[in-house]
């Protein structure tokens, strides 16, 4: 399923479930450390620190950046949103940025 298909899918189940108290959202994250550079063969912290370097905070995203914003989702200070993707991306999206070009 693509991206925005996800999105859509969150909107529409949000809206069949909400009658039954049941909040549906979903959580676009933007790049997140890993070990998907060591695996490929790249130095992991040197390329974290180029691609952080293209986003508007300055870095890329931790395990954690992206847990947060699924508990603040999944708690009760949320709990007038529903139907809502939640971008956590460090400002990527906004800022419009390919890195695969870099």
């Amino acid at each position: 399923m693509s991206k925005s298909a996800l999105d859509m899918f969150t909107k529409c189940i949000a809206v069949e479930l909400g009658h039954k108290g049941i909040r549906v959202n979903s959580v676009n994250p933007g790049v997140v450390k890993t070990n998907f550079p060591s695996n490929s063969g790249v130095n992991k912290s040197e390329w974290y620190e180029n691609i952080g370097k293209l986003y508007p905070v300055g870095r890329v995203g931790e395990g954690d950046d992206i847990a947060n914003a699924v508990l603040y989702l999944a708690s009760n200070v949320s709990s007038f949103i529903t139907g809502s993707v939640l971008v956590a991306d460090g400002g990527h999206l906004a800022a419009n940025v390919d890195i695969t070009q870099h």
